[in-house]
C-alpha cells in the first residue's frame, strides 16, 4: 500500500512539474528593477536577478516613492539602455495592501539588448535616494 501510495504521488509531483511554469530563458529573462522599496529601504535600486545571458531583455521600472528614471551603463561608461516608470506609481491602503497603478506608457519599448560583461543600473527617483546595482550578463549559450 505504501508502494503505491509513493508511486502515485512521485507522478502527481512530476505532473505538477511539467505543467508548472518554466522560468524564462536566461537570454530574455525580464529586468525588473524596483527604485526605493519600502521594504528594502537599505537597497535603493533592486533587481529581480543579478545575473543574466547576453540578449535582449524587457526592462519593467517600479517607482515606490513615484516616478523613477533607469540608465543602465557599460563598463566604459556608455549608457546602453535608459527608460523610466512613465507614471507607475504604488499605492498602499489602510490595510496595508499595495497595488501598482500603470503608467501611460507601461509594456511598452524596445528591449535593452546587452552582451556580455558587467553592467551598473543607476536608479534615479524624483523623490528618495539614488542608489545602483550591479548586473552580470554572461555570454550567450552557443546554441543561441
Amino acid at each position: 500500500m505504501l508502494a503505491i501510495l509513493c508511486a502515485v504521488s512521485l507522478a502527481w509531483f512530476s505532473a505538477l512539474l511539467l505543467l508548472s511554469d518554466r522560468p524564462p530563458d536566461p537570454e530574455v529573462q525580464p529586468l525588473e528593477i524596483v527604485v526605493n522599496s519600502h521594504s528594502q529601504p537599505g537597497t535603493p535600486c533592486l533587481l529581480n536577478v543579478d545575473q543574466v545571458r547576453a540578449g535582449d531583455h524587457t526592462v519593467g521600472v517600479i517607482g515606490e516613492s513615484g516616478y523613477a528614471k533607469v540608465r543602465i551603463v557599460d563598463e566604459h561608461g556608455k549608457v546602453v539602455f535608459r527608460t523610466d516608470n512613465e507614471g507607475q506609481r504604488i499605492e498602499t491602503d489602510d490595510d496595508g495592501d499595495i497595488t501598482i497603478i500603470g503608467g501611460r506608457a507601461e509594456g511598452e519599448g524596445p528591449a535593452a539588448h546587452l552582451d556580455a560583461g558587467t553592467f551598473t543600473v543607476e536608479c534615479s527617483p524624483e523623490d528618495g535616494e539614488p542608489g545602483e546595482a550591479t548586473l552580470e550578463v554572461l555570454p550567450a549559450r552557443p546554441d543561441r
